[in-house]
């Protein structure tokens, strides 16, 4: 293997973490409203039962 290929190897297992770790807080603040909305409309007053077999909303194994 040539020098080149090592240090591009070197040079990726390095940023891919990097690339991943730094944006991650990020998302996790601006994934907050999302989720929060989707929390909302989930355990909504009028929202069907997550086990009720006469609408269809079942959860079930696999």
């Amino acid at each position: 293997m040539r020098y080149e290929e090592k240090a591009k190897l070197t040079a990726a297992g390095v940023l891919v973490p990097a690339a991943v770790l730094v944006p991650s807080p990020v998302l996790l603040i601006s994934g907050a409203p999302v989720r929060r909305r989707y929390l909302r409309y989930v355990y909504r007053d009028d929202a069907p039962a997550l086990l009720d077999d006469e609408q269809g909303h079942t959860i079930r194994d696999r």
